[in-house]
């Protein structure tokens, strides 16, 4: 039963009887019978707190990450006590070994980046056959959905989702990989076959304070290549060219580069023209060009295409192949999103949190816009606020009509986050008749719906995307972009 601690420093601080293990887990409400409760400390709750409920429930082994007194739970001459530095560092090895390091049956393939890991993974996920998808939107096995909680699941999950994945024949295994993740441990059990670098901006300093340290988070994913894995690097973001210049990581590694700029780039792409559904695209591969009419528009789409593309062909799918799944794939949920109307108008519903988000897709509808381009929008509270004002700007950029409100306030005060978002068009003297401010989101909706959004305008409502809730406190409220929007438009 102490198998599970192979390749793991560990100290048994007390022996209880022997016994199969029948699952891990790190929530005591989950234990069963003959169970092994890892006790994690988290940043609200400390599982050390729950041992007694778990052994109540049926736990055979603790796991700690503390020096306890073994002698005060009741039934502990029977549970056998483990101490490890960092539980929640070396779960992922613990899972594995239980599980049988599932993670080498199947290839993996690691999307990292700040924006576009979700909808490359919905690329990824029509490219390749027989895949499961883990990441921001939910996770998914073959046909069957799971729920998620975070962009890359807590490592117990993630060797569950991958075990059960093998034993469905699944031969690909597509995850976001968050830079949270990458940095306290989270995927320290895997090795990828394919890496996936899209770009990198501002976010989640309030986690990583600078953006080297964000940067050097994410950049680890290419230590954890497989030997003869392929990185695939976007040269024209900055970061993604520092990645192929310093070249810091294994030796084995064959790396890919894409780009829309440099020609002689793996593979490079155009967008030939903007069609109604979409855009037709150019990729050059091997000085040959194919050309694809995709459900997807922008610049920084085409960017995720091309690093899905050359991810593909190095896990060996032909070219045509990807060409002609590319031509069939369906939109991606939350992520430019259209809600249809009767203004003649376009309406758009997307993911963009962060500057860069806001600047690529506004770019976009500025190109396919006759008339207005409007822009609801907000920052999440508890999060970096240092891109609040850098939202604001970005926004004003391609904005005719800025409408200011609520995202996820979180537990700030909605109001006070409005004001350092303000603070940016302020900054740059935007016009104070060319936008206004709506706490309720709702609300504001409704006033870009039915008083401001007119024939060949677009209008965008950013933030939320996909998202079917809004956080307000600690409280998850049902809430959806989209259901508002259609409802004001009746």
């Amino acid at each position: 039963m102490f198998k599970i601690f192979e390749n793991i420093s560990h100290t048994v601080l007390h022996k209880g009887k022997e016994f199969k293990i029948e699952g891990i887990e790190y929530d005591s409400r989950k234990i069963k019978e003959n169970f092994v409760f890892a006790a994690m400390k988290g940043s609200s709750v400390d599982g050390h707190e729950f041992i007694q409920k778990a052994i109540d429930n049926g736990a055979k082994m603790i796991i700690v990450e503390e020096n306890i007194e073994v002698s005060k739970y009741d039934k502990y001459e029977d549970i056998s006590f483990v101490f490890v530095e960092d539980v929640r560092k070396h779960l992922g090895i613990i899972a594995s070994n239980y599980y049988g390091y599932p993670q080498d049956k199947i290839k993996i393939i690691g999307i990292t980046g700040t924006n576009g890991k979700t909808t490359s993974s919905y690329i990824l996920e029509n490219i390749l056959e027989k895949t499961a998808r883990i990441g921001t939107t939910g996770n998914r096995i073959l046909d069957e959905e799971f729920e998620t909680v975070n962009t890359t699941p807590e490592s117990l999950e993630l060797v569950k989702l991958i075990n059960e994945s093998v034993k469905r024949g699944v031969e690909y295994f597509i995850m976001e990989v968050s830079s949270h993740a990458l940095e306290i441990g989270r995927v320290n059990m895997l090795k990828f076959d394919s890496a996936i670098f899209t770009n990198l901006t501002q976010d989640h300093l309030d986690f990583h304070k600078t953006m080297e340290n964000y940067f050097n988070a994410k950049r680890k994913i290419f230590s954890m290549l497989r030997n003869s894995g392929t990185g695939t690097v976007n040269i024209d973001d900055g970061y993604g060219k520092r990645i192929i210049e310093e070249k810091k990581d294994a030796e084995n590694v064959c790396y890919k580069t894409v780009s829309i700029k440099d020609k002689n780039a793996d593979l490079y792409g155009e967008i030939a023209e903007y069609t109604n559904d979409g855009m037709k695209i150019k990729i050059v591969h091997n000085d040959k060009e194919y050309f694809a009419n995709i459900n997807l528009v922008g610049e920084y789409n085409l960017y995720n295409v091309l690093g899905c593309a050359a991810s593909a062909l190095a896990l060996g799918i032909e070219i045509e192949k990807i060409i002609e799944k590319l031509q069939k794939m369906p939109s991606v949920p939350g992520r430019f999103e259209t809600v249809k109307n009767n203004k003649n108008a376009r309406i758009v519903v997307d993911y963009a949190h962060t500057d860069d988000g806001l600047t690529n897709i506004g770019k976009t509808l500025r190109k396919i816009t006759d008339n207005r381009v409007i822009t609801v929008f907000g920052a999440g509270g508890d999060r970096d606020n240092k891109k609040r004002p850098k939202m604001a700007k970005a926004a004003a950029e391609f904005s005719d009509f800025i409408i200011l409100t609520s995202d996820n306030p979180r537990t700030e005060n909605p109001a006070n986050i409005l004001k350092e978002v303000e603070a940016g068009l302020i900054e740059i003297n935007f016009p104070k008749d060319k936008y206004t401010v709506i706490e309720d989101r709702e609300q504001a909706i409704k006033y870009a719906v039915q008083e401001m959004t007119g024939e060949g305008d677009s209008l965008l409502i950013a933030g939320k995307g996909h998202e079917t809730y809004q956080i307000i406190g600690k409280e998850k409220r049902h809430f959806d972009d989209r259901e508002i929007a259609k409802k004001y438009l009746i």
